[in-house]
Order: C-alpha cells, then structure tokens, then sequence
C-alpha cells in the first residue's frame, strides 16, 4: 500500500499524505515513503518546490501511536523537511 502519493506538474512536486483512515497520522511506515518522497525530490534538478498536502479531513494528526517510528527516524524527517533545498 502506497502512503505516499508523488504528482509532479511545471516543476512542482506534490507529496499527498494518503493514510486517511488513520488521519494521515505518521506511522514507521508513512514517515519512512516520505523520508524516501523528499529525497527524491531534493535530487530531481526538474523539481523546484514541493507541495505537502493529504486525502481525507485532517492533514496530520501526529505521530501513529499504534505503528510509531523511530524517534531518531521521526526527529530526521523533521529536519529532512527544514532543510530541503526545495521551497
């Protein structure tokens, strides 16, 4: 299952959170395809921004208590976003 879904248009990368049924909360699993989505991005020369955004009512409603990540893994894609050299 694919939680992470990547549309690209006029050099805009879009990364949709797809994990509705959990309100996009960031399981091991939500947080290790976006860690992966973001580098991908980072190293694509086509891409020059990135757009976050999800399916469902809730953008993110934090960290997947059932399924958590690593906080090592989580406290990395925190900075992964900060420090994309992508708006």
């Amino acid at each position: 299952m694919t939680l992470i879904v990547r549309t690209g248009e006029r050099g805009v990368a879009t990364l949709t959170l797809d994990s509705p049924a959990n309100r996009n909360a960031l399981s091991a699993a939500l947080v290790g395809e976006l860690r992966e989505s973001l580098a991908r991005c980072a190293s694509d020369d086509t891409v020059r921004a990135v757009v976050l955004t999800h399916t469902g009512t809730t953008f993110c409603a934090g960290a997947d208590l059932k399924a958590p990540p690593d906080p090592e893994v989580f406290v990395g894609l925190m900075r992964e976003i900060v420090a994309l050299p992508k708006p």
